[in-house]
Order: structure tokens, then sequence, then C-alpha cells
């Protein structure tokens, strides 16, 4: 919800750190994480769960609404260790024409080095510790590789 308040500019991240700062002791912590990780960026609620995962994961560091060079626009990225996440959804993956893009989009990813970590909604909101697994997983890997950054 903060992330589409920010991108709906119904507030400022200065209003939402405020507000956060304002409630009750209850929650006021979890409120503020909340708040200072606030990024309109991000292009649905979809995406800002799906990023709220991959936040607490150690060595991770992703940006909604990357634009790579040669793939375009990613919905998160960690640029430093390689990871691209997709959020995957009916509505835009139901022809031909949608499928044959995002295979182009994926092999650029990979001609790249890039690692490209795909989940569904079903994934995200159902099952967030496969989420989370998947993705503590890529960054270990990751860490571990010695592979030269092209992107």
């Amino acid at each position: 919800m903060a992330d589409s308040a920010l991108r709906e500019n119904a507030v400022t991240p200065g209003q939402l750190l405020a507000a956060a700062e304002a409630s009750p002791r209850t929650g006021r912590a979890k409120a503020l994480a909340v708040a200072r990780a606030a990024d309109g960026r991000a292009a649905n609620p979809f995406e800002s769960c799906t990023r709220a995962i991959a936040l607490g994961v150690p060595g991770l560091s992703v940006r909604p609404q990357v634009r790579i060079r040669g793939v375009g626009r990613v919905d998160l990225a960690d640029l430093v260790l390689g990871i691209v996440i997709e959020c995957e959804s009916f509505e835009f993956h139901s022809d031909v024409a949608s499928l044959q893009r995002d295979v182009r989009r994926y092999t650029a990813c990979a001609r790249r080095g890039l690692v490209v970590v795909r989940f569904t909604w079903a994934d995200v909101m159902f099952d967030p510790d496969y989420c989370r697994g998947a993705l503590e997983d890529v960054v270990r890997i990751r860490l571990q590789q010695a592979v030269r950054r092209t992107w």
C-alpha cells in the first residue's frame, strides 16, 4: 500500500515517514521499515509484494522497474549480483506475441550473464517462503560465482 500511495502521488516519502513515526508504539518499528522501503516505481501491488519478500533476503538489494541495455525494463533487479526478478501473470502472457517477446527478453538477459527468477502471483501471495527460499539460493550461488559482469 505504501508503494501504491507513492506511485499515485497520494503522499510524499516524507509524509509517509512522518505517519509511520507517529504510529502507536506497538507496530511502529514495522511501520517505519515499510515507510523507509516504500518505492513508488513499483508498477503494481504484485511487484510491491515480491519486492517485500526480496527485502528480507540477506545480500539481495533489488530496485523496481530497472532498464537494462539490450533487454528493456525488468520488474526488479539487483545489478550487483546480476539477478532479475519477473512477476508473471496471465494478463501479460496470454498470446503468442507476448510469449515471443518475453522469450527474447529472457534470452537477452542470459546473453548478458543475468539470472532471471520468475514468480507467479500464486507463488508470491500463497507461498512466500518458496519465493524467499528460491531467492536465497540464487543469491548464495551468485555470491559464489566468479562471473564477469557485462551489463
